[in-house]
């Protein structure tokens, strides 16, 4: 009898306990698979963000180039009108060259959510490379741009040497602007081999 009970009981507890185990398995598939798609997403999001900011940014440098090349070429020709003020006139000059606005918030957003994390490393490195060196840009930008315009160097017995040191520091920008231009140029160029609507 108790042969005929264990009998009966144990298959239907052997599919019962395999149907439970099965339902959580598939639950848990289920919920990776959600997961992934989350991810996706989030990168997708993150590979658009990128492209928008550093098309932004790439606009922003090469627009500027140009003004700053004006800038340089007036420098070294150091074409102050000769019946006016050289002080005043240079102080014009470098007080035009306000700090170029380029955004980071993409980059900021993608470390902040882990999109970062998830993307391929050829991406990131080149994105992190990207950022790394606009932000030098910017650090090294308005810093020499304050010592230039510090009331130590504006006064007529440093306006030479001030004028040389500007002329140095405009070709430095113009030079770090070419460059970043191309770190924009290449990671955009690699991003649209990620682009979710490729």
């Amino acid at each position: 009898m108790m042969e005929t009970k264990l009998a009966s009981w144990l298959p239907r507890t052997i599919v019962e306990s395999a149907l439970i185990v099965i339902s959580i398995l598939l639950a848990l598939a289920l919920d990776e698979w959600q997961e992934d798609i989350e991810i996706q997403q989030l990168i997708d999001r993150s590979i658009v963000n990128f492209q928008n900011e550093l098309n932004q940014n790439k606009s922003r440098i090469d627009d500027i180039g140009v003004y700053h090349m004006g800038v340089l070429q007036v420098l070294q020709r150091r074409t102050f009108a000769p019946d006016g003020e050289p002080l005043k006139e240079f102080r014009s000059i470098m007080e035009a060259l306000q700090p170029i606005v380029l955004t980071s918030s993409a980059w900021e957003t993608a470390v902040a959510t882990g999109a970062l994390g998830r993307m391929d490393y050829e991406l990131v490195s080149a994105l992190t490379l990207t950022y790394n060196t606009q932000l030098r840009f910017d650090d090294d930008y308005r810093s020499m741009l304050r010592s230039l315009l510090s009331p130590i160097n504006l006064n007529e017995e440093n306006l030479r040497n001030t004028t040389y040191n500007a002329e140095r520091f405009v070709t430095d920008v113009t030079s770090a602007e070419s460059e970043l231009s191309v770190y924009y140029a290449q990671t955009l160029e690699l991003l649209g081999e990620f682009d979710p609507g490729n």
